[in-house]
Formats: structure tokens, sequence, C-alpha cells
């Protein structure tokens, strides 16, 4: 059995649908206005009320919540009814409870509680009531590379996983941001596409390039991306291969994301030689470049 809340919003939805998502990250799955009904009315709607929205469903994190205007004008009235959404961390707690709270009642202002580090209860502007935890139980660990040889990379990011996808995938994104600079990015070719070849030359301060070619092995649109130089165009092999790459992009809601940059290497000599040549420090640079640049798409 599967037990899903459905508000009324009384002529607010359109506008709730809105707030929601900016609050939460809530993604609009469908929408049906009531002029759009396929059956005939029986029921009589207010004046007026064609253009309102007789359903929505609206997907939170991994819930399904259901919504409507329904055929009253009157005030909307959710007594009795709360709902709680949780968050990985108390930083994730504390965005999702300013913002729902934006416009409403704070009832129990954030804090820790012997149940959980970061709770809070509030009632938003439509008159929902919210209630926001951290499961010390549920935050996921930083995940642990494999120390013979990965190398691993992991932020969370202020800037939704779609623009970051962007910056990933868009040749001429990949320009303003892959190589630390003074380095620069002159030439970026890329079929993205699992099989697709690609093409990256990073220049250095003395004018010396630095072509990388590869294949993209994996590729799911914001949501995922892996390449690797073991091929170097159409399956070819390369001569040397040196890594493969998984880029991740979890999407934790109110326009945050889990950015992870996994590098597995065909050899410990190969994992530690990186290590050496600056990853943290050149990967980092370029995490903070790219996150400065998606930020403004």
């Amino acid at each position: 059995m599967s037990i899903q809340p459905y508000l009324f919003f009384n002529g607010r939805c359109e506008e709730a649908i809105a707030f929601y998502g900016e609050a939460l990250g809530a993604r609009l799955i469908m929408k049906l206005r009531f002029d759009e009904n396929p059956q005939p009315q029986t029921m009589p709607l207010p004046q007026g009320w064609g253009s309102k929205i007789m359903h929505c469903t609206l997907q939170i994190d991994d819930a399904t919540v259901m919504a409507s205007d329904a055929m009253s004008d009157g005030p909307a009235r959710f007594d009795g009814i709360t709902l709680s959404v949780s968050a990985v961390d108390p930083a994730q707690a504390e965005q999702r409870f300013n913002a729902l709270a934006a416009g409403g009642q704070v009832r129990m202002p954030l804090g820790k509680t012997f149940w959980s580090p970061c709770f809070g209860m509030l009632t938003d502007r439509f008159g929902v009531g919210w209630m926001i935890s951290v499961n010390e139980d549920s935050q996921p660990a930083a995940p642990q590379p494999d120390q013979s040889r990965e190398l691993v990379l992991q932020r969370v990011i202020n800037v939704p996983r779609e623009k970051l996808y962007r910056a990933w995938t868009e040749p001429e994104l990949i320009k303003q941001w892959f190589a630390p600079k003074p380095w620069t990015t002159p030439r970026v070719e890329s079929d993205i596409r699992p099989g697709g070849s690609s093409l990256i030359v990073m220049r250095g301060p003395d004018g010396q390039e630095f072509p990388n070619a590869g294949v993209y092995l994996d590729v799911v649109k914001n949501e995922r991306i892996v390449f690797t130089d073991a091929y170097v165009s159409a399956w070819e092999p390369s001569a040397k291969p040196f890594m493969t790459g998984t880029v991740t992009f979890e999407d934790l809601g109110g326009g945050k994301t889990r950015y992870t940059a996994r590098v597995t290497h065909w050899s410990v000599a190969d994992r530690e030689a990186h290590e050496k040549m600056g990853f943290h420090e050149g990967w980092g640079k370029c995490t903070d470049q790219l996150e400065a640049l998606a930020a403004t798409l």
C-alpha cells in the first residue's frame, strides 16, 4: 500500500508549484487544468476557474505529492497535517527550512534534539505544516576511494545539476573552466554519447599544448558521464591508457548538487603519479572554476 499526500490550495496551486520548486527542488511531473478535463464537468466551478489546476503531481526527492486548486476559492486549511522532509546534512536542512519559512511562520527553530542533530518545524505561506530534520543514520558517508588505484573529489555545489552537466558537455563552456588558470583550453571536440570521441587540448603558460584524446563510455543526461583515455577514437586503443573518469551529479534539492569526480587508474604507479602531479589541487581549482561558470548559466 502506498499513502501519498494530496494538498488542496483553493486557487493558489500554480503559486505553490513555483514556490516548492524553488524551496525544495520539486519537479512537476504532470499538470491538468479544469478546462483540459477530457470528461464533461459535472460539478459547478467558481467563475473564471477554468485555467486553475484540477490535478498535478510533484516529485520531491523520492516522494510524490499531489495537489489541486479544488473547487473552492475560500482559504485553504491544512489543520492536523504536517509534511516531513529529510535533509542530508545541517546545511541543507537550514537551506530548506529558510526557503519554506519565507512568508510563513516558524513553529520551532532549527536546533539539535535527542533524535536529530538538526530539527525544526514551520508553517509555510500556504498554511502547510513542515518538519525538517537530519537523520544521523541516513547521512551518506563520503565515498572512500580504493587506495590502490583511485582518486576521488567530492563537493556539494550550490548550483543545479543541469547547469553543471551543461558546463561538462558544451565545448564552448568546457573551454572556460577545464584547465586550472593560468592554463587555458584552446580546443575542445566532443561527441557526447557512449562511444563518442573526445579531444581536449590544454595549453600551458609557456604556450606548450597537451592534447587529451579519449572516448565516452557512458552518458546519462544531468546524472553521469564516464570517459577514458584507453581509446583515442572509434575504439582505437591508445598507446598508453592512464585513467577512466566517472563524474556524477546528484540532485540534493534546493538547487544544490553533490558533485563527485572519481578517477580510476590502470596501476598503482599511475595513481601515485597523478597524485604527485597535483590531482587534488588541480582538479579542486578546476571545480572552483566549474562552479563559478555554472552559476552564471
